[in-house]
């Protein structure tokens, strides 16, 4: 064998090497993305989804508090069990082992027992105001998560 046939060799080696090396390469990185993608997808839509809850459990609360809002309303009883289905989906939307959602849990709980009574008092505004601000904390500590699990930076 001559050298120019030895050299070719070599270089078809080498060039099959590379191009699976390559391969295999871009097959791990292209389902590594597809899981990035569709775990932030994910997260996005969890993230609307509490936010939405959380707003509407507060709104519906302040109209159930609402004094213009006759007690034998009908009407009433309605919103006190769209307020309770909303309680309980916020609940499901949090980590039962994680003390954000913890603090979370416990002001929807403590906001749920101020509305009751059916009056409105410093206390629930308080409970709503610090559920809303709670929330918004931990929303943001998620988006940051969120922007830095997709971009590999941190935020």
């Amino acid at each position: 064998m001559e050298a120019k046939d030895l050299t070719a060799i070599v270089g078809i080696g080498v060039t099959f090497v590379v191009s699976a090396a390559n391969l295999t390469y871009s097959l791990w990185s292209g389902k590594r993305t597809s899981f990035v993608n569709t775990v932030t997808a994910s997260r996005l839509k969890w993230i609307d989804s509490l936010r939405d809850k959380v707003c509407e459990f507060i709104a519906v609360t302040n109209r159930i508090v609402d004094p213009n809002l006759p007690p034998d309303d009908k009407g009433v009883s309605g919103l006190l069990m769209q307020r309770d289905t909303l309680l309980h989906e916020i609940v499901l939307h949090l980590n039962p082992h994680d003390s954000e959602d913890g603090k979370i849990r416990t002001l929807v709980d403590h906001v749920q027992e101020l509305t009751d009574a059916r009056a409105a008092s410093p206390e629930l505004s308080d409970g709503m105001l610090k559920l809303r601000d709670a929330t918004g904390e931990y929303l943001k500590k998620e988006w940051n998560r969120v922007k830095k699990e997709s971009t590999g930076k941190p935020s």
